[in-house]
């Protein structure tokens, strides 16, 4: 027995459009699942942040347990002038482009639970004995800039996502 997974992004009104089976996470002006990051680049030199993201793991197949659910991220400053800030939710929010209030997206782990309820957007548990499909809770992400940013837009080094989690 073993649990697969996928991303899952939330976009439109309150997050709650999902997109499932996501193999990236660009952060850009425009809140969908498609527009290419080229199409729609942040406005730095406007000290513009991104779109708020919304991405969750989604679970599906056969397990007897999984617990332990962390998500990290392996650099949360990736030029000076930005920041990658982030925090696990229980509810999503219409993406925007207003600072998101979270803190620097952590680089050693936030702890999330599982929930069973559509999309990812409950309380859940810190565990689960459930199959079928299962939702975590949500990673809200923002590429954030300040007066100190000095490039123009376009590619910052790529970051690592990781989510971990004990399945038995």
């Amino acid at each position: 027995m073993a649990s697969t997974q996928t991303i899952s992004e939330g976009n439109g009104t309150n997050a709650a459009t999902e997109t499932g089976s996501r193999t990236e996470m660009n952060w850009k002006r425009v809140d969908d699942s498609t527009t290419a990051y080229t199409g729609s680049p942040i406005n730095s030199t406007n000290n513009e942040n991104s779109m708020t993201k919304y991405q969750m793991l989604k679970f599906g197949g056969t397990w007897n347990s999984l617990s332990a659910l962390t998500v990290k991220i392996d650099n949360n400053a990736p030029a000076t002038g930005l920041s990658i800030v982030g925090a696990v939710v229980t509810s999503g929010t219409t993406p925007s482009t207003s600072a998101s209030g979270d803190s620097a997206l952590s680089t050693s782990g936030l702890s999330a639970n599982f929930t069973s309820s559509s999309f990812g957007y409950a309380a859940g548990t810190s565990s689960t004995t459930a199959s079928g499909t299962m939702y975590t809770n949500a990673l809200r992400s923002q590429l954030q800039t300040t007066s100190s940013y000095a490039g123009g837009p376009g590619d910052i080094v790529s970051r690592t996502i990781t989510w971990t989690w004990t399945e038995s």
